[in-house]
């Protein structure tokens, strides 16, 4: 299954209950997730971190059976930096 990687900014409209965003944000990974497999990555897991108290808090946020983890090539984290 191809893989997505789930921007932060989705996940934080998720986690604060955006009332601006939230509805998009759900149906984009809803959509998401029926066809593709949904991935964070360390960059990911970091910004939306900071919501939270404890990494065990965290976890349970991003639940590993619904979100895989996968490294980032440090050229992509350059990019992703710039933009």
């Amino acid at each position: 299954m191809t893989p997505v990687i789930v921007d932060s900014n989705v996940l934080l409209d998720l986690m604060t209950e955006d009332r601006k965003w939230l509805a998009w944000s759900m149906q984009a990974l809803e959509e998401a997730a029926d066809r593709a497999r949904l991935v964070v990555n360390a960059i990911v897991y970091g910004e939306v971190s900071v919501r939270y108290s404890t990494i065990e808090v965290l976890e349970e946020a991003l639940p590993r059976d619904m979100f895989d983890r996968e490294a980032i090539p440090f050229e992509a984290a350059f990019l992703a930096a710039k933009a």
